[in-house]
This record gives C-alpha cells, sequence and structure tokens, in this order.
C-alpha cells in the first residue's frame, strides 16, 4: 500500500469533489495566484483542497503535518530535493524495462544490450534502495509531531534495517558492475527427449566442472567428502546461437527480477513527492498571511456543529491588496441551533466579500490549513455548494428574466444533489426579479434546506425575508459603517 501524508483513509470515503465553479466564486484561484506564480503547482495544490474530507482525524493528520513543516522548514526543501530526483530515478528504470520490452517484441535483443539493461536494472533499484536510506537519514534529524511524517520515517526504517537491505544492495552492486567477457553458467533440466525443460543463470560458486581436463590437481591426506556435481559442457558464443539465446532470456529474467522489487518500492513511496507540492504552496500560503501582518489561526473542530470565528479576513482581498490595513476583518457565528445566517445590506456594502470569507475559511479549514483570523471553532461538512449572481457586466439590459431562469435552474441541480450534513452559500439570489416574489421564492428554499439538516447563508437586499422567519431559526445580520457587519 502506497505510504501517503495527505491522506489518512481511502480517497473514495470523501464528499464529492468541490467543482471550478465553487472555487471561482469563492476566488480560491485568484487569491492563490497572488501566492504561488507556478500553475502547475497551483492547480494541484487547488485538486487537494476541492477533495473535501469531513474526516476530523484527516484534518488534523494534515495540520500536524503543516505544523512540522512549518518548524521545520528545511526540511520541507530536502525532502523535495530528494523526491525530485527519486523521480527522475523512476522514470530511468521505466525507460529501462520500456526498452528490454522494445527490443525483445521486435527481435533486435543481443546479450550486449540484455546486460547494459540488466546493469541499469540493477543500478536503478541500488539507488531505489539508498533513497528510502537518505528518507529515513533525513526524517531522523528532525523533532517530528506529525503522525504522517513519523509514519513515513518508520517505514523507511523498517526496510533499511532489515538484514536483507544490505543483501539486496551487495546483490545490485555485483550485477551493477557485470560483465559479458569470460564464462557464462546456466543450469540446464531436460525431458525424457533430451530437449531443455527449464534453465537458469548460475552463480558461478555452484559449477563443479566435470572435465578431467579442466580440474584442478591437487594433493590431500583425507579423503574428500563425495561433491555434488552438475554434468557441464563449455559452449562457444558462435555454437547454434544456442549461447545468445541462453544469455539474451537468462539476463532478461534477471532484469525482471530487478524492475519488479523497484517497481514496489516506487509504488509505496511514489506519492511523496508530489503530495510534497501541497505543502509547498502551503508554507508559501502562510508566509504570504504572516507577511501581511495579519492574525493566523489552526481551527478547531466544535462538537455540537457550532462555528465561531473571530475577526475573519477575506484571503482574496489580503493577497490583491497592497496594504492589509485596507481589509476589514468580521465575526462569524452560527449557532447549533440556528439552521442559517441572513445577511441584509446596501450593494457595495461588504456583504458579499463577507460571505466569500466564510467560505473560504470553510475550505481552507478542511483542507487542514490555518487561516486568516485570530480564533475559530468550525464545524466540518459533507458538501459545500455556492449559488452567485452573475456579474452585472455579464448581463446585458432587458434580460434579467434570462438571469432568473439560470438560477432557477441552477438551485434545481443543487436541490437534487445536496446531502444532509452540506453547507449552501447564497449570494444575492433572485435579485433580478420582484422583490415579494423573490423574497417568497428564498423563504421556501432556505425551509426546504433546513429541513434536510442542510445549513444555509444568504446575502441579499431583499429584506422582505427578515419578516418571514422566526427569531430561532436564522440569525439575521446587516451591513455597517466601514464594511463592518453588526451583531
Amino acid at each position: 500500500m502506497a505510504i501517503s501524508i495527505l491522506y489518512l483513509n481511502e480517497r473514495n470515503s470523501y464528499a464529492e469533489t468541490l467543482s471550478e465553479r465553487i472555487l471561482y466564486h469563492l476566488s480560491l484561484d485568484r487569491s492563490f495566484s497572488h501566492i504561488c506564480a507556478d500553475v502547475k503547482k497551483r492547480d494541484y495544490f487547488l485538486s487537494v483542497v476541492s477533495d473535501l474530507t469531513n474526516d476530523k482525524n484527516e484534518v488534523l493528520y494534515r495540520q500536524e503535518i503543516v505544523k512540522d513543516f512549518e518548524n521545520n522548514p528545511s526540511l520541507l526543501e530536502q525532502l523535495i530535493s530528494l523526491s525530485t530526483r527519486f523521480e527522475e530515478l523512476r522514470i530511468t528504470q521505466k525507460t529501462a524495462g520500456k526498452d528490454e520490452y522494445r527490443l525483445n517484441a521486435t527481435g533486435t535483443a543481443s546479450s550486449a544490450t540484455a546486460k547494459n539493461i540488466l546493469q541499469a536494472q540493477a543500478l536503478c533499484l541500488k539507488r531505489a534502495l539508498l533513497f528510502i536510506k537518505a528518507y529515513g537519514d533525513l526524517l531522523a534529524n528532525f523533532d517530528l509531531q506529525s503522525q504522517g511524517l513519523n509514519n513515513l520515517y518508520s517505514a523507511c526504517k523498517k526496510m533499511y534495517e532489515s538484514p536483507d537491505f544490505t543483501k539486496l544492495i551487495t546483490f545490485c552492486s555485483k550485477y551493477e558492475n557485470f560483465s559479458a567477457g569470460g564464462y557464462w553458467d546456466f543450469k540446464f533440466a531436460l525431458n525424457d527427449e533430451g530437449r531443455i525443460e527449464s534453465y537458469e543463470l548460475i552463480d558461478h560458486r555452484y559449477i563443479h566442472v566435470t572435465d578431467s581436463e579442466l580440474k584442478k590437481k591437487g594433493f590431500s591426506l583425507f579423503k574428500k567428502a563425495e561433491e555434488v556435481t552438475y554434468p557441464c559442457q563449455r559452449l562457444s558464443p558462435a555454437k547454434d546461437g544456442l549461447y545468445e539465446w541462453l544469455a539474451i532470456s537468462a539476463l532478461s529474467g534477471l532484469s525482471g527480477v530487478f524492475a519488479k522489487i523497484s517497481e514496489q518500492i516506487f509504488e509505496k513511496y511514489g506519492l511523496i513527492g508530489r503530495e510534497l507540492v501541497f505543502y509547498d504552496v502551503a508554507l508559501k500560503y502562510i508566509q504570504a498571511l504572516s507577511g501581511k501582518k495579519v492574525s493566523i489561526c489552526y481551527p478547531t473542530f466544535s462538537e455540537d456543529q457550532s462555528i465561531k470565528v473571530k475577526n475573519l479576513y477575506d484571503l482574496y482581498l489580503l493577497m490583491s491588496k497592497p496594504n492589509p490595513s485596507d481589509v476589514i476583518p468580521n465575526d462569524f457565528s452560527l449557532g447549533k441551533d440556528n439552521d442559517g445566517l441572513l445577511v441584509f445590506g446596501n450593494n457595495g456594502s461588504g456583504k458579499t466579500v463577507y460571505l466569500r470569507s466564510i467560505g473560504t475559511m470553510q475550505v481552507l479549514a478542511q483542507a487542514g490549513l490555518p487561516i486568516p483570523c485570530e480564533r475559530a471553532e468550525v464545524t466540518l461538512f459533507s458538501q459545500l455548494a455556492t449559488q452567485f449572481s452573475e456579474a452585472e457586466k455579464e448581463f446585458c439590459e432587458g434580460i434579467d428574466a434570462g438571469r432568473f431562469e439560470q438560477e432557477v435552474r441552477e438551485l434545481a441541480a443543487m436541490v437534487d444533489t445536496l446531502k444532509e450534513g452540506s453547507l449552501v452559500f447564497l449570494n444575492e439570489t433572485f435579485q433580478s426579479t420582484a422583490y415579494i416574489e423573490g423574497a417568497e421564492g428564498l423563504y421556501h428554499l432556505l425551509k426546504h434546506f433546513s429541513a434536510f439538516n442542510i445549513r444555509w447563508i444568504l446575502v441579499s437586499h431583499l429584506r422582505q425575508l427578515e419578516e418571514m422567519f422566526e427569531p430561532n431559526e436564522a440569525i439575521v445580520l446587516h451591513t455597517g459603517e466601514g464594511y463592518k457587519i453588526s451583531w
């Protein structure tokens, strides 16, 4: 089983992956474009963040590893360097295997090429084993607190402390410098008709030449113990091509053994290099927040489904504005008995930013990352969903009916796919229709969510909604001066 420093359990136990549209609505893609310039790294990081998990142990598993790397940044750098070279070795080993397959398939293999491939496979296996030793030696130099990195260290240590480890290194070294010169020895098994039934390349030490002329004569005062001997005949390389055929087959077989062992090592440790990309971007994210001089907090997880966050910043504004003092933090709270949260205010009063900051916080918290706030206690949700009214510039004047129909379709799809334990973010939904009609439609939609234990947050200017809900059904807030949300 492959070792993972991202996933504690099988990935098929997770909630559905967040769509690119959700990342766009929450501006996560744009936020991290300011943090990590490498597109491939950023895309991989966001793909992991999108793999939403509501497993508390999994989230804590990542949190611990992030903290280990945060406390030991040189460890991350050295692990990335090792893993990069480990992946290069993996590619080399695959190339050697493909070359051997191509030569055998086309009938162009020779004992010389088979020998070269054997040497390459022996060297690859030896280096793969030494990489595992290097991983273990590196991890041993640090005081690790995380389960994930300690698991990796234990797996490496168990391998290189095995007595077979040194034996295998020695065996690889022998064939790494294998020479095609001199005699090659094969052991045959013949059937009743005298045909070759099986054969194998064997070590010279196990050969006892029966040709009396080739035996060395000696003297002994004691009777020699009877030797177990194999009838042997020296073959000329040119004799009927038998030598060449046997050599290619035997060397290819041994190459295959080396390749299979290498593949098992690469399969077990092959995820590490890719998964380190997530932690590399995570540290860049933490460093970017530290550079903004704002509070950073690893969230805890409530047992009663409540959420309490103090002085939460919007990540996109933090990353896009040169002066962090221009970004106003806000509190957020959702009690265990509250189905949802209503935020009312005029256009440009900070409602959408507030909603986005909460959504971003939830995604990053469930990815095992710290968030820009003073303190946070959050709930883990099985699914997240967003419905953001498109920007005014994306619609032409006079086609509000088209916008309303689009929102209805999106909400209908949301109702069909959401499960119990989800959280929904709604931004100015039904703003294009008549106020009373839009408010009534939203009220029934939100009541439907509540009936299925789906919690929701809505920002809107449709204040008629406030009168429709009972005080204990939803928290009602209003925007205030300076983009503050009044509690």
